[in-house]
Order: C-alpha cells, then sequence, then structure tokens
C-alpha cells in the first residue's frame, strides 16, 4: 500500500512539472506570436496600394513608366501573397498553441519570423521608392516654376536695365532664349511624366542657369568702369600730360602719351570681349588698366610735388656746398702748415684731400641740377631725391672735416706743454743728482748708477726728438708717460738710499753703546760698516737692525720712527 503511494506521488509531480513547461513553452510562443503580429499589422498596404493606383500610369512615361510598373509587379505578385500568406500563418499557429500541435508551433514560428522579416523589407523598399519618386516629381514641378519666374526677372532686367550690359545685353538675350529653349523641353518632359529623364536636364539647366545668373550680376560691375571711368580717366591724364609737357615738367617715363593711347585701345578691346562674355579677360583688363591709370597719376603727382622742395632746397644745397667747401679749403691749408712742424699719423692729409674729391663730385652734380633747372629739362623728383642725398653727404662730410681738426687742434698746445714737461723733468734729474752728491756718501750702488743714465738717457731721446724740424707729437707723448714714471721711479730709489745710509748711520752709533757687553754687537757693527763702506746700504742697514733687534727687542722699530719722524718734520 505505502510502495503504491509513493508511485502515485511521484506520477503527480511528474505531471506537474510537465505542466508548468507546457504554460511556459505555450506563453514564450504566445508572446512571440503578438510580435510577429504586431510586426504585420505596420504594413499599410491601403496607402500603397493608392500611391500604386492604376491611375497614375496615364501620368507617367518613359523610365519612370517603368520603374512604376516594376513597383506595381512587386506589390502585386510579391509584398501582397507574402503578406497575405504570413497573416493566414498567424491564424493557423494561434489555433495550434491550445491543441495537440503545440510542440510544431516553434518550427511555424521560425518560418513566420523569416516571413515578416520579408513583407516588412519589401514594404520599405516599395515605400522608399515610391517617395524617391514623389520627390523627385515635387522638386521637378518647383522648378518649372522658379526656372519660369527666373528667366522672366532676367528678361525684365534686360529690357528696364539694359544700359548697363552695354552691347552685352544682346548676346545675353540670345543665351536667355537658348535657355527658355531647354527649359521648355524640360517642362514638356515634366508634363509627360518622364521624370527619370527630366532630372537629367534639370541637372544641366539648373548649371547654365547659375552661370548665366552670375553673367548678369558681374557684367555690370565690369562694363561701368570701362564705358563710364577708364575713358574720362585716360583724357584727364592725357591732357595733364599735355598741360605739365608745356609748363615744361618731365617725368620718369617718356612715353606716357602713348602708354595713354594704348591703354585707350586695351579699353575698347575689353568692351569687344565683354560683348562674347569673355569675363575671364575682361577681369585682368580692367585691374591692369586700374593699376596703370594710378600709376601714371602717381607718376605725374609725384613731380607737382617735388618741384616746390626742388626750388626751395636748390639755393639751401648751393650754400651748405660752398660753406663745407671753404671748410675744407681752409682745414687742407691748416694740415699742409701743421705738417711742416708735426708728424701726422692718421692719414689727416689723404682723409681731407678724398673729402675734396667728394665735395667736388657734389659740385658737378649741383652743376647739373642747375643747368637741368635753367635748360627746363628737370625731373623733379629725381633732383628732389638728388638733394636729399646730398645735404645727407654734406653733412657727413662736415662731421669727418670736425673729427680731422680736433684731432690736430690741439698740437701746438700739446707740444708747448711737452716742453713744459720736459724742462721740470730736466730740472729735476739735476736736483737729484745734487741730493746724492749732498748725502757724501762713500760710493753710489751700481743699480742705482745704471737706473739713473737709463732716466737719463730717456731726458735726452726727448730732448733730441722735441728739437727735430718736424716733431711726433704722438711719439712725443708716449716718451712723456715713460720718463713721467720712470722719474717718480728714481726718486723713490733715491729716497730709499738716503734713508738706508742715514738709518745705518745712526744705528751704528746706537749698537757701539751695547758694544762693550755683547760680542754679537760687535761682530754685527764690524760686519754692517763693511757691507756700507761696499756701497751695499740696503744689505748694511739689515745686518746692523736685525742685530740690534736681538739684543734689545723693539729698538729698530723705535729708532727708525724716530728717523722718519725727524725727515718728515
Amino acid at each position: 500500500m505505502g510502495y503504491m503511494l509513493q508511485v502515485l506521488i511521484g506520477i503527480l509531480i511528474v505531471a506537474a512539472i510537465a505542466m508548468v513547461v507546457v504554460l511556459l513553452y505555450q506563453r514564450r510562443c504566445s508572446t512571440k506570436l503578438k510580435e510577429l503580429s504586431a510586426g504585420l499589422s505596420q504594413v499599410n498596404t491601403d496607402n500603397l496600394a493608392k500611391q500604386l493606383d492604376k491611375s497614375r500610369l496615364d501620368t507617367l512615361m518613359g523610365e519612370s513608366l517603368k520603374r512604376f510598373t516594376e513597383l506595381r509587379d512587386r506589390y502585386d505578385h510579391q509584398l501582397v501573397p507574402t503578406l497575405t500568406k504570413a497573416r493566414k500563418q498567424v491564424e493557423a499557429i494561434k489555433n495550434n498553441l491550445h491543441g495537440s500541435a503545440l510542440f510544431s508551433v516553434g518550427r511555424e514560428l521560425s518560418v513566420l519570423q523569416d516571413e515578416t522579416d520579408a513583407v516588412i523589407g519589401q514594404y520599405k523598399s516599395l515605400t522608399q521608392q515610391l517617395a524617391s519618386l514623389s520627390q523627385a516629381v515635387d522638386q521637378q514641378m518647383a522648378a518649372v516654376s522658379s526656372l519660369r519666374t527666373k528667366y522672366n526677372q532676367f528678361g525684365r532686367l534686360l529690357d528696364e536695365k539694359g544700359f548697363q550690359y552695354g552691347k552685352s545685353k544682346d548676346e545675353l538675350k540670345d543665351r536667355l532664349v537658348q535657355l527658355e529653349k531647354k527649359y521648355e523641353h524640360f517642362s514638356d518632359i515634366v508634363r509627360k511624366g518622364d521624370h527619370d529623364a527630366a532630372a537629367e536636364l534639370l541637372q544641366d539647366l539648373q548649371s547654365q542657369t547659375h552661370d548665366f545668373e552670375e553673367l548678369m550680376k558681374d557684367i555690370p560691375t565690369l562694363y561701368r568702369p570701362l564705358y563710364a571711368e577708364f575713358p574720362d580717366q585716360l583724357k584727364e591724364l592725357k591732357k595733364g600730360y599735355e598741360d605739365l609737357s608745356q609748363q615744361h615738367y618731365c617725368f620718369t617715363e617718356d612715353d606716357i602719351d602713348k602708354q595713354v593711347d594704348e591703354m585707350e585701345k586695351q579699353r575698347t578691346d575689353a568692351l569687344e570681349q565683354l560683348t562674347k562674355l569673355n569675363l575671364g579677360v575682361v577681369k585682368r583688363t580692367n585691374k591692369e588698366l586700374a593699376d596703370q591709370i594710378d600709376h601714371l597719376y602717381d607718376v605725374m603727382q609725384q613731380e607737382l610735388d617735388a618741384k616746390p622742395h626742388v626750388l626751395k632746397a636748390a639755393p639751401k644745397l648751393k650754400k651748405h656746398l660752398a660753406h663745407a667747401k671753404k671748410q675744407n679749403e681752409e682745414l687742407l691749408n691748416e694740415l699742409e702748415h701743421l705738417s711742416i712742424s708735426y708728424t701726422l699719423n692718421n692719414n689727416e692729409l689723404v682723409n681731407t684731400r678724398e673729402l675734396n674729391e667728394q665735395l667736388k663730385t657734389i659740385q658737378e652734380d649741383v652743376d647739373e641740377i642747375e643747368g637741368a633747372l635753367k635748360d627746363q629739362t628737370a625731373i623733379y623728383s629725381e633732383i628732389w631725391q638728388q638733394q636729399q642725398d646730398h645735404e645727407q653727404h654734406l653733412t657727413e662730410i662736415e662731421e669727418e672735416q670736425k673729427k680731422i681738426n680736433d684731432g690736430v687742434a690741439n698740437l701746438s698746445t700739446d707740444e708747448k706743454r711737452a716742453r713744459q714737461a720736459l724742462q721740470r723733468f730736466i730740472t729735476s734729474i739735476r736736483t737729484t743728482k745734487r741730493r746724492v752728491e749732498e748725502m757724501n756718501l762713500p760710493g753710489i750702488p751700481k743699480d742705482y748708477m745704471d737706473y739713473f743714465f737709463v732716466v737719463s738717457d730717456e731726458i735726452s731721446k726727448l730732448s733730441h726728438a722735441m728739437n727735430q724740424s718736424q716733431i711726433n707729437m704722438e711719439d712725443i707723448t708716449k716718451q712723456l708717460l715713460i720718463v713721467q714714471d720712470d722719474l717718480e721711479n728714481l726718486h723713490d730709489k733715491t729716497d730709499n738710499l738716503r734713508d738706508s745710509a742715514a738709518l745705518t748711520e745712526r744705528l751704528i752709533q746706537y749698537a757701539n753703546r751695547l758694544s762693550g757687553n755683547d760680542q754679537k754687537i760687535e761682530d754685527a757693527i764690524q760686519a754692517s760698516q763693511k757691507q756700507f763702506n761696499q756701497h751695499q746700504y740696503s744689505e748694511s742697514l739689515q745686518t746692523i737692525g736685525t742685530a740690534l733687534e736681538e739684543a734689545e727687542p723693539g729698538s729698530f722699530k723705535r729708532l727708525e720712527q724716530e728717523y722718519y719722524s725727524e725727515t718728515k718734520n
């Protein structure tokens, strides 16, 4: 009994699980079926049927008709049958979900998925191609209207403002006629419904219309200067050139009248090219003419502007030149005079003569300018530039003259000072000699005598240089500096000689007081006296000073200070 109960419970559990599995499978299939059914319901065959109504066949022809027929055929023989079959399949699957064929529903849903995808793909393709066809029709119908409006505007503009186009108007009207013929052909194709052919025509027609519109916009701006501006400017240039030539103006360009005639020919040629609608050539010519006209205005204006400057500057330049020449002549005379007595070391004469040559060149130019002004052949702009250059050059020459003059201006003063210095040096060395003699020394150290004679020889050499018929102040100045330094050194050596000898004698006298009790002092006195007698005064001072410092510390320093204090007083 217990065993049978367990079996029964097991069967019930399996049955329950099977029931749950069936319910879950049934729910999943139902959800998928609803999803596919919703996708099919989005296919609006009624709207497509209206767009593909056979009544539209009468409005189409050519490639457009062929395209429309293909779309209608795909609708009738592909989309509608496939859609009908798919909808029937939906109903069949609904029935099977609750019947014995439940477990075949999965395979049927897979087939339905493929059919639904095919239906939606066909529907989208048909919808897009029909929209493209409709859009092309709308664009072409809009173009028929807009192009007609543009051509009417072009025609009115040529009639009402044809004066802005000159003779180009005739060619523009001819081109407009050709455009309108192409437009009528395009409109006829659109009306007949061959929209594919019309699309090709429209692209070409719009391009040509755009080009024509650019012509209508550009020609007035090109025609206006050729017809209304350049002629007056060229006449003004020609008359201005004639008037200024009669007033004896000359120009940097000799053939202005011929240039004006050539520009007039360029202008008429450009008008002819404009008549033929060759706008590229006309644009280049207009720019060249405008630039050349401005250039010739500048050429003549610069002469008008330069003339008053030239007339005002001419006497000033002449006066400036005369002053520079006079100054250079005076400087040259002064240098030649100085060169007799002095050596000129910096090429002053050569440089001044070079300045004189530069002044001669400027004088030649000034003479030419005066001649041109007198003969009325002057090109004022060029002369004005020359005058400014010459003024600058003369200023530079005068600066160089001043530099040269400043360099030699103090030669005589420097010579006087040099002679005074020489006399002081001679007096000083004689005084030094007497000082040494008055020391009454047993003799003079050789190194001192050698230095004394060196300084004496330097003074003699300086005196010899100063007594030449032509003296070199630069060299003399160098010698003065050398003698000055060496003479000061000689004074220092003389002071050292005097101080060493006098201090030695004073220290020996002091040491004699200590010698009775100190043999070292006695020996030092003897050694120091010997060095003194051999004219070694510095060494003699060192010997006795060292001995005293050992015997009586501080004595040497004290005696030395006493000596210098007495000497100073």
